[in-house]
């Protein structure tokens, strides 16, 4: 059903009724991944899809998310130089509009890549914002006929992490979707609030717990049929409240002490149901799963956290002062705990 509606919104903005819908719910109950399978949908009918993402630590790193999209939108790859970065911007400006020319050397500057033989004016912050802001309206409001298929559709997440400068522009992104083919995604917690939500054309998508039944549906794939864990699900449901992520991660957990053995959905129960012990959240239970991993591993989990939800291989590296036989071991372990998985292997290890 929340899939449903989320295709339902990107008819309306195919239709040139562009939306704003933010997915809400509580940490672990499905809002990424509920994202990321669109995402993936909409990539698979054409549609181009650019993200950017909120984190912990961003309130200090200004305009953080709305770079990363705006990268993804031009094409800009973590090793490109500046006159790389110059080239794909303009590339991409001048053929959606020839009148975004005079507005290159601002937008330069904006990406850390100014030109040194046409340096932005200067101007006060405020006057800047302003231009900025006027560059992203008319950006999104391009019609699908000028801009190829439109901006498409744009994916930030965790706006509960959201940095003030982000704010604004995600407030001035919202108010530019309006009478657009485009569709912008947001989630969010649900302790977050914006002014924008006011806009008709803005819905709330929130995500429900897992009820009992969907419950034993996650279990039967992760842990299958047999009769030894008969039980366990009601037990794992009256802890986790039915949130998906608690529920993976008590799987693992007793994967993890040796209550379950076996493989991914062939595993049966070697504790007695009433003997298990269910730790009491989710954090606890990712706390005890991360002490139990050798310290080389948790060493690599805590430098590669450090770097950031998204890491390459080769900054891992750089910085986790290990041989790279013991770091390819240790990735494989963490990899094999389901506590990273691999994104990409070309042109270089993403995870």
């Amino acid at each position: 059903a929340d899939m449903q509606a989320l295709e339902a919104a990107l008819e309306q903005a195919r239709a040139g009724n562009g939306q704003v819908v933010g997915v809400v719910a509580e940490a672990g109950a499905g809002k990424s991944r509920l994202c990321f399978e669109f995402a993936e949908r909409c990539r698979t009918l054409g549609i181009a899809v650019n993200e950017g993402h909120a984190v912990a630590h961003g309130r200090n790193v200004p305009l953080l998310p709305i770079l990363q999209a705006f990268r993804e939108f031009y094409g800009i790859g973590e090793r490109d130089d500046p006159r790389a970065v110059r080239e794909k911007i303009a590339g991409r400006m001048v053929l959606l509009d020839e009148g975004f020319r005079e507005a290159l050397p601002l937008l330069f500057d904006f990406f850390g890549s100014p030109d040194p033989d046409r340096p932005a004016p200067r101007m006060d912050p405020e006057a800047r914002q302003r231009q900025l802001f006027a560059i992203l309206r008319r950006i999104t409001q391009l019609s699908p006929g000028q801009a190829e298929a439109g901006v498409g559709v744009t994916l930030i997440e965790d706006l509960h992490w959201i940095d003030p400068a982000s704010e604004a522009f995600l407030a001035e992104w919202v108010a530019a979707t309006a009478g657009t083919g485009n569709l912008l995604l947001v989630n969010f917690r649900p302790e977050y609030h914006a002014d924008w939500m006011q806009k008709s054309y803005y819905r709330r998508l929130p995500l429900a717990p897992l009820g009992p039944e969907a419950i034993r549906e996650l279990l039967g794939d992760l842990l299958g049929g047999d009769p030894s864990i008969s039980g366990l699900a009601d037990k794992i449901h009256e802890r986790t409240l039915g949130n998906p992520l608690f529920t993976e991660e008590v799987v693992q957990s007793l994967i993890d002490v040796g209550s379950l053995e076996g493989t991914r959905g062939a595993h049966r129960l070697v504790t007695p149901v009433d003997e298990l012990a269910i730790p009491t959240s989710v954090q606890s239970v990712l706390a005890a799963r991360i002490d139990r991993l050798a310290e080389r591993e948790k060493r690599v989990l805590q430098t590669a956290a450090v770097i950031g939800k998204e890491f390459p291989e080769p900054v891992l590296a750089e910085v986790a002062e290990l041989p790279g036989t013991d770091l390819t071991a240790a990735l494989a372990a963490l990899k094999g705990a389901e506590f990273i998985y691999e994104e990409a292997l070309y042109p270089v290890a993403q995870y």
